[in-house]
C-alpha cells in the first residue's frame, strides 16, 4: 500500500455546467437546536437527486453546485469492468436547461463508501466546536494536505473520503488511469498535496453523504454518524 498513489477528483474550474437542483428536491425535517438558535439548518437530502443541466452537451462527468457528482451510464460500465470498490450509485432525475425535446443521457449519482479515515493532526484539521445540543460540529481548515491521507486508515477502496471532507472524492491511480485512458469529460485530477483547503469545514452527520447503515458501521464509534 506504500507504494499507491491517489488523487482528488473533482469539477473542472468552470461553473458554467454545473447542475442546478430541480424544484422538486426534497428533504428530511429542519434540525432545531435546544441550545443554539443559529444551529437550525436543513435537514438531510433525500436520496433521489433531482437536477437541471445547463448546456445541451452533456459530459460523462456531471457536477452540481453542492459538489455532488453523476456519472453517464457508460462511465458507470466502466467502473464495473474494472471492478473498482469504495462507491454505490443512486437513481437520479435529469432534465435539460429550458424548452427541448431532447432527452439526457442516463445519469447516475454517485456516492462513495469508501473510507480513509479520520484527517491525520499533521493535516492541520482538528475540531473545533462539537454543540452538545444538536450534534454541530465545526472543524479548522487542512494546512499540511500533503498530509491529508493516512494509509493506515485507508480500507483499500478505489473511491474513499477522508472526514471531515465528505464532499471530496479521493481515487487511487488505477481509477485515475482508466479515466485518462478513455478521455472522459467533465472531471478533473488533482494531487491532494495541491488542495487549496485552509478554510474550516462544517460537514454534518456521515449519513449526510453516504447510506445510513454503512455511515453508522464507520462512524459511530468516532461519533460522526
Amino acid at each position: 500500500m506504500t507504494n499507491v498513489m491517489f488523487w482528488h477528483l473533482c469539477s473542472p474550474d468552470s461553473t458554467t455546467k454545473y447542475a442546478k437542483w430541480a424544484d422538486d428536491m426534497n428533504f428530511e425535517s429542519t434540525v432545531t437546536c435546544p441550545i443554539n438558535e443559529g444551529h437550525q439548518r436543513a435537514g438531510a437530502r433525500l436520496p433521489s437527486l433531482s437536477v437541471t443541466l445547463q448546456g445541451k452537451v452533456v459530459e460523462d462527468f456531471v457536477w452540481t453546485w453542492y459538489s455532488e457528482c453523476l456519472v453517464q451510464d457508460r462511465v458507470l460500465e466502466l467502473f464495473k469492468r474494472s471492478k473498482f470498490t469504495g462507491y454505490e450509485v443512486n437513481p437520479a432525475k435529469a432534465s435539460l436547461k429550458g424548452k427541448s425535446e431532447q432527452e439526457p443521457p442516463g445519469l447516475r449519482e454517485l456516492i462513495v463508501t469508501g473510507w480513509g479515515g479520520m484527517a491525520p493532526p499533521d493535516s492541520g484539521i482538528r475540531l473545533v466546536e462539537r454543540c452538545e445540543g444538536c450534534g454541530h460540529t465545526v472543524y479548522s481548515g487542512c494546512n499540511n494536505p500533503q498530509h491529508l491521507i493516512d494509509c493506515s486508515q485507508w480500507d483499500g477502496s478505489d473511491f474513499f473520503i477522508v472526514w471531515p471532507l465528505p464532499k471530496f472524492i479521493f481515487v487511487t491511480d488505477r481509477v485515475a488511469q482508466a479515466i485518462r485512458a478513455n478521455r472522459l469529460t467533465g472531471v478533473k485530477l488533482k494531487r491532494p498535496r495541491d488542495l487549496d483547503i485552509s478554510r474550516g469545514f462544517s460537514p454534518g452527520p456521515l449519513s449526510y453523504s453516504m447510506p445510513r447503515e454503512r455511515a453508522r458501521q464507520l462512524g459511530a464509534a468516532l461519533g460522526i454518524d
